[in-house]
């Protein structure tokens, strides 16, 4: 899974980041003593060059009032020392393993992040400091850092524990994840993946984009940082050992995947979203637009990098409210600066506003095992995997069949008839229904079809529904609105007119106005029809949302204000007209998109 990136086409530079955080680095780079511009790399001076840059980039930052403790952990694998920061705080813990390529810095290079992550989550936030590759390479970070997260496992049974790592401590957190035991896995709250490195091949589209350091990390840092992490491993061994792209990541905890849009490192974020997704993990993806690798180094000093950093706060406390799994939310989202550099003082704060999770597709919870069976089942009778009329095994050879009991294979097999993928009969068995008898709007249907790839067909199909349905319901609308439900359809106007449009934010507005104006209809008939028209819509802004450059063909805004215009002026066929004319344009945007993501699928897929 791959996406490429043409900042170009937004008439913008190839090599500019968010300004404020663009002013920021030029200011470390001024006072850097270590600073190297000649493209060598040295060890020694590595290391001292990411002590000085840390440094510097956390100056000015908010001083956080946060207490510390230094403590030391035996293991087979060495002493670790580790720094609790909250010490003793039971309501969460966050295990922080950095960044630096495995090569290069420590708890000191990353206190000011760690810090921050314990100030604004209120949870105690335990940074390790594992041992560095060349003089300790690959796979003793990994079973140092698995070695702390096991002990802090057992000494809170009770209290919630996130795993969270940045680039390499990505890399290593998750990797050791898959160390531990399918008990201890459960136990894990949450993992938020920063920025992580998990393709040694380097051979993602975003490596060859952004490989020549533009924005920073170049594709030779990076294959230098490997080779010293891993020398002794040959290239088929490292795509096995030192990345969960290959793993079965089935009974992987709930995840947020962050992806930094000016990162050589940004494909390897989306190739391992794309990965727990296909093992049906509760995974969210957060693209921070405008900002590079490495920038959590700046927060609390620079706006757009602090308010990109709130969604990881977001996941944490959401998570950490208990121990056990929480209900899947498979739901991308967006976060950063303004698309445009003239817009962002428009959108002010409002823009800001955009690291929330909005509401997922699904209504069958993956969380329980039922629901994630149920997932699994789906997805192959829509794919054709389970050919119509085909037998479903029988519960007592569930077990062999699924890995699952015979009750949660019971309640999967329910979930899937109540919506018409499987029928059961008597003394036959269970067996796959047509299509035709599928309950094809319902919306775990839908949005598992969105998930496999839906074709255009199909998607036209539903905007063919929505073109049927809501301008009609704009007509009815502008006839039996009162002045409460103008007032609720403009506030959702404006909200989308202020906010960033790529961002939960955006989302969240667009869906309240089409809600709003089916339920201002009055019409239950229509209203019952919205679960289906959700559900489309989201999917179809959500994909827009997922690519990294914005390339629309019309104003949205406008699109809806005219709309809203007709509404308000009891414009009938005005406001039909609008509608209709609005979702043409939203079908040809959704099909451009599906064709610039299968384009940069089709970038990457190997020569026949």
């Amino acid at each position: 899974m791959a996406l490429l990136l043409d900042r170009r086409s937004l008439g913008r530079a190839d090599s500019i980041i968010a300004p404020d955080l663009s002013d920021k680095m030029n200011s470390v780079r001024a006072d850097q003593k270590y600073a190297d511009d000649d493209g060598t790399f040295d060890l020694r001076h590595t290391r001292l060059w990411v002590d000085e840059y840390s440094t510097l980039a956390a100056r000015g930052a908010e001083v956080r009032d946060v207490s510390t403790e230094d403590r030391t952990i035996e293991s087979s694998w060495g002493r670790i020392v580790t720094r609790h920061y909250n010490p003793g705080d039971e309501a969460l813990t966050l295990v922080f393993v950095h960044g630096g390529g495995w090569v290069i810095g420590g708890i000191g290079s990353h206190d000011h992040i760690a810090r921050w992550l314990a100030a604004e989550t209120g949870g105690q936030v335990v940074q390790i400091e594992y041992s560095l590759a060349p003089e300790h390479p690959y796979p003793t970070a990994v079973n140092q850092v698995a070695a702390v997260i096991a002990s802090i496992l057992k000494a809170s049974p009770r209290s919630p524990v996130l795993i969270a790592g940045d680039s390499a401590g990505a890399n290593i957190a998750a990797t050791s994840i898959l160390r531990l035991s399918s008990e201890q896995r459960r136990q894990i709250a949450g993992f938020v993946s920063i920025y992580g490195a998990y393709a040694p091949e380097m051979n993602l589209s975003s490596h060859k984009l952004y490989g020549d350091g533009r924005f920073g990390l170049s594709e030779a840092q990076m294959r230098w940082f490997w080779n010293l992490y891993a020398p002794h491993l040959l290239p088929e061994e490292r795509t096995k050992q030192l990345t969960p792209l290959t793993a079965d990541l089935a009974d992987f905890p709930p995840t947020l995947c962050i992806g930094a849009e000016c990162d050589v490192l940004l494909d390897d974020t989306l190739a391992f979203y794309g990965e727990l997704t296909k093992a049906g993990v509760d995974v969210s993806l957060s693209l921070w637009s405008g900002l590079p690798h490495g920038c959590m180094h700046f927060v609390g000093a620079v706006e757009s990098v602090t308010q990109a950093a709130t969604s990881i706060v977001q996941f944490v406390r959401g998570h950490g409210d208990r121990p056990n799994r929480r209900p899947a939310a498979l739901a991308i989202m967006s976060g950063g600066p303004a698309e445009e550099t003239s817009r962002s003082t428009a959108l002010g704060k409002a823009s800001q506003e955009a690291l929330v999770d909005v509401e997922p597709l699904f209504s069958t919870t993956r969380s329980r095992l039922h629901g994630s069976l149920a997932h699994r089942i789906a997805a192959d009778i829509i794919t054709g995997n389970f050919a119509p009329g085909s037998l479903l095994p029988r519960e007592d050879s569930a077990g062999e069949s699924f890995g699952v009991s015979r009750s949660a294979y019971r309640e999967a097999i329910r979930t899937l008839a109540a919506k018409g993928l499987v029928s059961a009969l008597p003394k036959v068995g269970t067996k796959i229904a047509p299509r035709a008898a599928w309950h094809i709007l319902d919306p775990d249907i839908l949005a598992w079809n969105f998930e496999l790839d839906p074709s255009e067909e199909f998607i036209r199909n539903l905007f063919e529904l929505r073109k049927i349905v809501e301008p009609s319901a704009a007509a009815l609308a502008s006839m039996r609105c009162t002045k409460e439900d103008l007032s609720r359809i403009a506030d959702s106007l404006s909200r989308m007119a202020r906010t960033n449009p790529r961002t939960g934010a955006w989302l969240n507005a667009i869906v309240a106005f089409h809600h709003g104006l089916l339920s201002a209809g009055r019409n239950e008939a229509l209203t019952s029809l919205w679960p289906a028209i959700q559900t489309t819509l989201r999917w179809s802004v959500k994909i827009q949302m997922m690519l990294p450059t914005l390339l629309l063909g019309h104003d949205p805004v406008a699109d809806h204000a005219r709309v809203f215009e007709k509404l308000a002026s009891q414009n009938a066929d005005g406001a039909l007209t609008e509608m209709a004319l609005l979702i043409d344009a939203a079908l040809d945007d959704t099909l451009s998109n599906m064709r610039r993501v299968e384009l940069a699928h089709s970038s990457m897929a190997p020569p026949t």
